[in-house]
């Protein structure tokens, strides 16, 4: 026989969801102490006339021991309750307690308040804590009380005589051991339910401060990049101006030229940046149009801004470059924080050479210059420079080293695995 179809799940209807606590309920969930005191006094008020129901209906009212313990015995274990939360097996002792001195001044205890006890302990302890108080319970009351009313009564009565009061005792014990364990049950399962969602929204708390945070760390790297990239270029073009404006006033204003272009490129850069962060102006103010990151592509602009500040860089290319466009980006980066730290650090160097070998399945970047030995020329850095490099290598999974180089100058080596997800 051909199978049916099965059907997708349809949406759960608004009117299948479970209906919400009514106002009653709410009031009574919200003033737990409140509804303690209304079930000692309704039990207080059983207990005086379980207590007096037998002086009233023969008229005998001695002696009076088994009129006050009762009494006095309903008033604490009534008080009682009011910790049945908190403290479930006091409640228990107390009751038991109570039952006892009954027993020993010959009145009759009411089975009600010991079976109250007992559902708090299923439903404020657990399931294993509430057997063994039923366990207690009906080993006291069937067998125990029994033998020792009889002991101290120098009755000769049949076991079989005390069976119904027993067995009454069973059923009351049951009762509330069943209700205790489904009470209790949902109570813990709610519980549960209400810490995992609890948990749950901590860990997506935690999930979008971590997103923030790692966003905020990667648009400060490409604010650093792009400021230190353009304020280092621009103060070695504007210095070298300065040097020719006198002797080649051509050569100095090209330089001013390019200061120029330096800072509108950086600017859009930097309009680009922030503006992903959200609506950059209002309605009716021009905005800048996004543009996709640098890549590898841009490179050569990015290397010709670098020889017009005076940079000798040499540039060496193996390969295809990566597809995708964020790997091209970080390569880009790189390039550029490694060019701006020789820009800024080294000692009169000679050749800065840049390779960039694309091999099968991996990128590696090879930045070196062989600036004097010594201190590096004076600047200013923050150090953000080498961190951000190899952050942003971690990413990838690659490595990252940096460092001087025997006979002086300093050496940036980068490699990055070109994994099939990036292509």
């Amino acid at each position: 026989m051909a199978e049916s179809p099965v059907s997708p799940q349809a949406p759960v209807r608004e009117d299948e969801l479970p209906r919400p606590p009514g106002a009653v309920r709410r009031f009574w969930s919200g003033h737990p102490l409140l509804v303690d005191a209304v079930l000692a006094g309704v039990y207080l008020l059983f207990a005086m006339l379980w207590a007096t129901v037998t002086p009233l209906s023969s008229g005998v009212w001695s002696p009076l021991g088994p009129i006050l313990v009762p009494l006095v015995g309903g008033i604490v274990a009534a008080a009682s309750l009011l910790v049945r939360r908190r403290r479930p097996w006091v409640t228990f002792a107390v009751f038991g307690a109570v039952a006892a001195l009954c027993l020993v001044v010959d009145a009759p205890a009411e089975p009600f308040g010991i079976a109250i006890a007992l559902y708090a302990v299923f439903v404020y302890r657990s399931n294993r804590s509430g057997w063994i108080g039923f366990g207690i319970a009906a080993l006291a009351g069937c067998i125990l009380f029994p033998a020792i009313d009889a002991a101290l009564r120098g009755r000769q009565e049949s076991p079989l005589s005390s069976a119904p009061t027993g067995l009454l005792l069973l059923v009351v014990l049951l009762v509330s051991a069943l209700l205790g364990v489904t009470v209790g049950d949902r109570r813990r399962y709610i519980g549960a339910i209400l810490d995992r969602a609890n948990q749950l929204a901590r860990e997506r708390d935690q999930q979008a401060r971590l997103a923030t945070l790692a966003e905020r760390a990667r648009i400060t790297r490409e604010i650093h990049d792009v400021v230190a990239h353009s304020v280092s270029v621009m103060v070695s073009l504007a210095d070298g101006a300065a040097a020719l404006a006198e002797k080649d006033p051509g050569r100095a204003r090209s330089a001013v030229q390019e200061i120029g272009a330096v800072g509108r490129q950086s600017l859009l850069e930097m309009r680009q940046l922030l503006g992903a962060l959200g609506d950059e102006g209002t309605d009716g103010e021009e905005r800048s149009p996004l543009q996709p990151n640098p890549g590898v592509g841009d490179l050569a602009a990015l290397i010709e801004t670098f020889r017009t500040a005076g940079l000798p860089v040499v540039t060496r290319t193996h390969g295809e470059p990566p597809a995708s466009p964020a790997l091209q980006n970080a390569v880009f980066r790189i390039v550029q924080e490694a060019l701006t730290n020789v820009l800024r650090y080294a000692s009169e160097p000679r050749t800065v050479s840049v390779t960039l070998d694309f091999r099968e399945g991996a990128v590696v970047v090879d930045v070196v210059d062989d600036g004097r030995a010594g201190p590096p020329a004076e600047s200013v850095g923050s150090g953000r420079g080498l961190v951000g490099i190899r952050e942003r290598v971690r990413l990838y999974g690659g490595t990252a080293d940096a460092g001087p180089i025997e006979g002086g100058g300093w050496r940036v080596h980068v490699e990055m695995p070109e994994q099939e997800a990036q292509r």
